[in-house]
């Protein structure tokens, strides 16, 4: 006896996830997981659209917690918007930590695709000078000092322009503007993983584009390794010129991850409509598409390897 059409319907969904789970295996590779992860979390977006279409009875399409984490990114991430731009040469020391963005307003060709924008070319985040910090003071001069460094780190990639080969091109600290936000301790944990979702910026890590500039140096004795993609188009930092150091990429392929992941995520244009956008997130009843969780250029691109000179990021 054939059963009933929404009889046949969820059994076609039980075998389906079945599937789904027999594929994995009993030791799948962290590739398979997280592609099934993902895709259950889609689906389950669904499921929920689904039963809820069957229901007379309406369900908002999202219940406003302060508590929420995914809540706090979004808040976090808006302030931050909010801010103002200051030229990343005129930042000075002031207490407190919390997230930034950094924004590029130059000529190289390899950011032509967001110079100008409201798409940072870099997020990050200053974690407190104590874990449990309840005043700026306590905090810490955490998030002017990480600013600070990077300025540095590309005032030193500008004081090595003269050296460098023809086929590179060379960078200005003066082409460089931030906007930074002092929060609440911890708020900026959340905050950091939201802004690098919404705009996937080609200089963090996660994007694997040109990830390396918040490296640090090594000990000499561990330099036999790989220069990050920065170094390679951004040389001057003195423990990554270690002539022991091959490039993790060569120019080319950076400058065709940069190009791959702008295709894939566009620069945002304006600033009233990426607000809007933000704002977005919050609405309960309009037909809103969840927080998109945008891969980099491909599933199988390499990024950032534990033998990569300069210690892991710090962001």
């Amino acid at each position: 006896m054939a059963l009933a059409p929404d009889r046949a319907a969820i059994k076609a969904l039980e075998d389906a996830l079945a599937a789904v789970l027999a594929a994995a295996g009993s030791n799948p590779p962290q590739a398979v997981v997280r592609r099934i992860r993902e895709g259950l979390a889609t689906h389950a977006d669904a499921v929920e659209a689904a039963r809820s279409s069957t229901d007379p009875v309406r369900m908002p399409r999202a219940t406003f917690d302060p508590a929420d984490p995914k809540a706090i990114g979004r808040m976090v991430s808006i302030a931050l918007i909010a801010q103002p731009l200051i030229a990343l040469t005129d930042v000075r020391p002031a207490y407190g930590s919390g997230v930034y963005a950094i924004y590029y307003r130059g000529d190289h060709p390899l950011y032509s695709g967001i110079s100008g924008s409201e798409t940072p070319i870099y997020v990050g985040k200053a974690d407190p000078a104590k874990d449990d910090a309840s005043t700026t003071r306590e905090q810490g001069a955490k998030l002017t000092a990480r600013l600070l460094e990077h300025a540095g780190t590309i005032g030193t990639a500008e004081a090595y322009g003269a050296k460098l080969p023809s086929h590179l091109s060379p960078i200005r600290l003066a082409d460089f503007v931030c906007r930074r936000l002092v929060c609440a301790t911890n708020a900026q944990l959340v905050a950091e993983k939201h802004l690098i979702r919404t705009f996937w910026p080609i200089w963090n890590s996660e994007t694997k584009a040109c990830w390396g500039m918040s490296k640090h140096g090594d000990a000499a004795t561990t330099r036999a390794n790989k220069r990050s993609p920065w170094d390679v188009v951004h040389p001057g930092r003195l423990w990554a010129l270690d002539e022991r150091l091959a490039d993790s990429l060569t120019p080319d392929e950076i400058a065709h991850r940069i190009g791959a992941t702008l295709d894939r995520v566009p620069a945002r244009l304006d600033h009233a409509a990426l607000l809007e956008e933000m704002l977005a997130g919050f609405r309960q009843d309009d037909p809103v598409a969840a927080d998109p969780v945008v891969p980099p250029v491909g599933e199988s691109v390499a990024g950032p390897e534990p033998d990569e000179a300069g210690g892991v990021d710090d962001e």
